[in-house]
């Protein structure tokens, strides 16, 4: 049996994609190290993630198109292997007949498609708990017990509960974070759009600005002697005291580490699904609506009223605690190894 797994990165994809399929990855190759896996990708700059994986028994193979990444799948796979589809687009490049001859071959699992239609694939994942109750129970009709969904299926690294810490050593400031390539440069805006911040807060106050590794380069004022601009860390994140970052995996990275998070959506389908998280967590995480219809005035306001607020603060650290456990990777993983037998 091989595991392919079919994903982009950079450029206009975001990096979560990527990074919660090499999770899974490893935590498929920690279950059965003898598994073959193979990424295929039309983005190069997924390499870089592929490159810091250990262990042997990792391929990656690059195509220039949607139709190349078809046919390098059909032409290795054989009838026990199974093809993880996580892909924002949903499933064009194998639709219709390629997608019926795809099916046929190998048993198709997909992430993070609420969209899909029971034909579509042999598994249906549904990470997280921003999912209206609408489509779980759609779904549910539809895909029996070939749907997993909710929290205990999040795909998170291992390692990141480690670096959940105390509220009390929760003293870093504030936390901004757009993505791992943040395709809309979006920090850059959040940057300039809290400029005015420092006086509204009324005294020295950390920004910490997370780069994302696949982040185009972005040309900055000097910074004051309060701001840092630095690479995307847990230890950055855990150490905050307040996040703000657009919607993605890394929102619900800072719940696993207990950082009060806000999170901007890129789509109003995206400020729904953020809602949805706010209410499913009792605020652990909250929702300033789109990107698009942000306020500066707005954005402000709401940090400094929620900076000055520590005790809604402190609320919004107990409220994440035991929601997310660490361990969706690995029940993943052990739901596609069983489609082999």
């Amino acid at each position: 049996m091989t595991v392919f797994l079919r994903c982009d990165a950079g450029g206009g994809f975001g990096l979560g994609h990527a990074m919660r399929c090499r999770t899974l990855a490893q935590a498929i190759h920690a279950q059965s190290p003898e598994m073959p896996l193979v990424f295929v990708t039309t983005t190069p700059a997924l390499r870089s993630c592929i490159d810091k994986i250990d262990g042997e028994g990792w391929r990656l193979v690059v195509c220039s198109d949607e139709w190349e990444a078809f046919e390098a799948v059909r032409a290795q796979a054989q009838s026990e292997d199974v093809l993880l589809f996580d892909m924002p687009r949903g499933m064009e490049w194998v639709a219709g007949r390629r997608q019926l001859r795809l099916l046929q071959t190998v048993r198709v699992v997909r992430i993070d498609a609420p969209w899909a239609k029971p034909d579509s694939c042999d598994l249906l994942i549904l990470p997280g708990m921003h999912h209206s109750a609408e489509t779980i129970d759609r779904l549910d009709a539809a895909f029996g017990d070939r749907l997993l969904v909710g929290a205990e299926y999040m795909l998170l690294q291992d390692d990141l509960l480690e670096y959940r810490r105390h509220w009390h050593d929760r003293d870093a400031g504030i936390a901004w974070y757009a993505g791992g390539s943040d395709p809309e440069c979006a920090l850059p805006q959040f940057y300039i759009m809290t400029r005015q911040l420092h006086a509204m807060l009324g005294y020295a106050e950390t920004f910490l600005y997370l780069v994302g590794p696949l982040s185009k380069p972005w040309k900055l004022d000097p910074p004051s002697h309060h701001d840092f601009i630095t690479g995307f860390s847990p230890m950055a994140l855990a150490q905050s005291g307040l996040f703000v970052s657009l919607w993605g995996t890394t929102v619900y990275e800072a719940m696993a580490l207990g950082t009060p998070t806000l999170t901007i959506a890129r789509t109003e389908d995206e400020a729904e699904d953020a809602c949805r998280l706010e209410a499913a967590t009792d605020g652990a995480v909250q929702s300033l609506g789109t990107l698009a219809g942000l306020m500066r005035e707005t954005l402000c306001d709401r940090l400094v009223a929620l900076w000055e607020d520590t005790k809604e603060r402190k609320r919004m650290y107990y409220a994440s605690e035991g929601l997310l456990n660490g361990k969706g990777a690995e029940r993943v993983a052990r739901a596609v190894l069983g489609l082999r037998i």
